[in-house]
């Protein structure tokens, strides 16, 4: 009688030792950084923090840009939260954590891709070409050295990067974005309220008592909450896509509890974007609301009743609502950020013209435009007339123009700045022609209507407004720009192949 015995492998004890050295080590100098403390601390959660980011890239590219939308809302705060074991400093190592990740996944999809990447879709040339005239510009001598242009390329060329990506992404990867998007947006305002309430902690309040060019965070006597991001603009402009991303899902949505919770979500950033004080985000909000509901008409009586029904209650608040005055505004106590905020944005959204800041904007652009941009008409550099200019260049500075189209006129010229512009009208055109063909009630007919009027809001807030240079809000408006050129192209690609069947059967 004989029995078949189960083979058991005894693995080496040292194999296990090997797996185990590379954790000891994590862990060691670990307790190394945190006894010493101060630079090599942060340094150690700097590193570990991009490293998060990259390794998502040995799974796949969706993944890591996953990764860095969720680092990218909260890089304000963790920014001032390293002032616990630093001193305050212009130049921070922060700010280059995702451009070094964006760079590695744009080398991995160089890879894979080769260079097609710069030429796979209807916009892609386009947008290879601004690219390069981005890139020729870091080295323009006129904006002070290349420390400026290499400032600007972190502000301006790196979220480019985000074209290609979206140009390899599919319907459920922007749907898992979208939607990420707007629990970002909730969670980061809950602390912006808190901001608003309590006041800032005593890190940030460090930060503010040092930070340099941000006069704008004071609104009367109050600071403004930039919540969780690096200013208060760029929170207000993701609490607007937060917003418009809620509505289009609650359109498209077939059951009447999911509908329900999406309205709640809309209109609860809808509030949360009075309190950031940004007035051109409002505008914005607006707009693109105005969109969404026009692109759900089936005909063009139907667009003009639904934009009367849109306009009505707004037409009436401004006539029946009397915006508060600016002294006002300036009568209120530093204790009472909520009244001040919500005045500032009622008197800029209700009496837009009677801004003083308004007219020292257009001042601005009349000079940059009559002045600055004649005798440069192939720009100055892609850091000049920017934050980064201010920082390091020892030139004659310009006034911040609060407007992208014109920060790209200085810095890369008049034909960056209209090639720009150009790609933006055409990605919105892109946008509307994919809504308008999508099957009503389908998952790509939501997703191209919120983006189609996500692109207005682009459009509206690069005049007015810096929405291209944000940190957390650049990379979303490429990505998406890059799956809609995609989305075109695979459009036209299988219209060609419908005509080529069809002239062979003939």
């Amino acid at each position: 009688m004989s029995a078949a015995l189960p083979q058991i492998v005894i693995r080496p004890r040292r194999s296990v030792i090997v797996w185990l050295l590379p954790v000891q080590a994590v862990c060691a100098f670990t307790v190394w950084a945190v006894i010493n403390g101060g630079q090599w601390l942060r340094s150690w959660l700097l590193g570990a923090i991009m490293f998060a980011m990259a390794l998502p890239l040995l799974l796949s590219l969706d993944a890591s840009l996953i990764a860095m939308m969720m680092f990218e809302p909260l890089r304000g705060f963790l920014r001032r939260a390293q002032y616990l074991l630093v001193p305050y400093s212009q130049t921070d190592p922060i700010h280059i954590l995702t451009p070094v990740v964006t760079i590695l996944a744009l080398a991995v999809l160089l890879r894979n891709q080769r260079l097609h990447i710069f030429r796979a879709t209807t916009l892609a040339p386009f947008v290879s070409l601004l690219a390069a005239i981005f890139f020729l510009e870091i080295f323009n001598p006129l904006q002070g050295g290349i420390v400026v242009g290499l400032s600007g390329a972190l502000l301006i060329l790196v979220p480019v990067a985000w074209f290609f990506f979206g140009q390899y992404v599919d319907e459920r990867f922007v749907t898992v974005a979208l939607r990420l998007i707007v629990l970002l947006a909730l969670v980061t305002s809950l602390y912006g309220i808190y901001q608003l309430t309590f006041g800032y902690p005593r890190f940030e309040q460090y930060w503010l008592d040092n930070v340099e060019f941000y006069n704008a965070l004071a609104v009367g006597h109050v600071k403004r909450a930039v919540a969780t991001f690096t200013s208060a603009e760029e929170w207000g402009r993701y609490t607007v896509l937060g917003s418009l991303i809620s509505f289009g899902f609650a359109i498209g949505a077939q059951r009447v509890l999911h509908r329900a919770g999406w309205i709640v979500c809309g209109a609860s950033l809808s509030i949360l974007l009075l309190l950031t004080g940004q007035r051109t985000a409002i505008f914005g909000l607006v707009l693109g609301f105005i969109v969404l509901v026009l692109l759900g008409a089936r005909s063009f009586a139907g667009a003009v009743t639904r934009l009367f029904i849109v306009l009505l209650p707004l037409v009436l608040v401004a006539v029946l609502i009397k915006p508060p005055s600016e002294d006002e505004m300036w009568s209120k106590e530093e204790t009472e950020t909520v009244d001040t905020l919500l005045s500032h944005a009622e008197r800029g959204a209700l009496q837009p013209t009677g801004e003083q800041s308004l007219y020292v904007r257009l001042k601005i652009w009349q000079d940059l435009v009559t002045n600055v941009i004649p005798y440069r008409p192939l720009g100055m550099g892609l850091g000049a007339g920017s934050l980064s200019a201010l920082k390091f260049s020892t030139g004659p500075q310009l006034p911040n123009s609060d407007n992208f189209v014109l920060v790209l006129a200085v810095a890369c010229g008049v034909p960056g700045a209209l090639l720009f512009l150009w790609i933006l009208l055409r990605a919105n055109l892109l946008a509307f022609r994919a809504t308008r063909r999508a099957p009503p009630g389908t998952r790509a007919a939501t997703l191209s209507r919120i983006v189609a009027a996500l692109f207005s809001v682009f459009l509206l807030n690069s005049i007015f407004g810096l929405t291209f240079s944000l940190y957390a809000v650049a990379p979303i408006a490429w990505l998406l720009i890059g799956w809609t050129s995609a989305k075109a192209s695979a459009k036209e690609s299988s219209a060609r192949e419908s005509d080529s069947l069809a002239t062979e059967i003939e």
